[in-house]
């Protein structure tokens, strides 16, 4: 179970590490946008199209990184000065009862719209040997980075439930 664990962390290390640098391409197209806009007068019309999809990117595959780091926001009024069991014991209840249940329908739903956008795609591009629309690949993306994050969330919990009941962390 722990290699599983450390696959996991490894896996969402790399992808959080890697995606980082779309913040230079993401700062190279509003750079771009910005200089053919303002100072020749010639804006692009895919610019924002571009943008949009490389900060959402940027944001669905972060988000298993900042688990692995446990950096999400939330309230620690009360959190910061509990046990490492009472902690745990939040965690376990917050996962299995809000996240799991919202984030996995959350999961099946963008897999089943990536799947029927794929389905309508894949022929013209078997048939032409064209690369896939831009639309597919954000959409693959998406799930990519979802699934990436849901299997960080049952790690952490696994090592919460394993806290729960050995009172040490994993």
């Amino acid at each position: 179970m722990r290699k599983i664990l450390r696959v996991i962390d490894y896996v969402n290390e790399r992808v959080g590490s890697i995606s980082s640098w779309l913040i230079l391409i993401l700062i190279a197209v509003i750079l771009y946008e910005v200089i053919a806009r303002y100072v020749f007068n010639r804006p692009t019309t895919w610019s924002f199209n571009t943008f949009c999809k490389i900060s959402g990117a940027l944001i669905v595959l972060g988000w298993a990184y900042v688990q692995r780091h446990d950096s999400h926001i939330r309230v620690d009024v009360i959190y910061l000065h509990l046990s490492l069991r009472k902690k745990a014991f939040i965690d376990v209840i917050g996962t299995g009862l809000f996240f799991f249940p919202l984030f996995g329908a959350l999961t099946v739903i963008a897999g089943s719209v990536m799947w029927q956008t794929w389905l309508r795609f894949a022929p013209s591009i078997s048939s032409h040997l064209s690369l896939p629309p831009t639309k597919l690949l954000y959409q693959i993306t998406v799930v990519i980075g979802l699934c990436l994050f849901f299997l960080q969330f049952t790690a952490r919990f696994i090592r919460d439930v394993y806290i729960l009941i050995k009172g040490r962390p994993y």
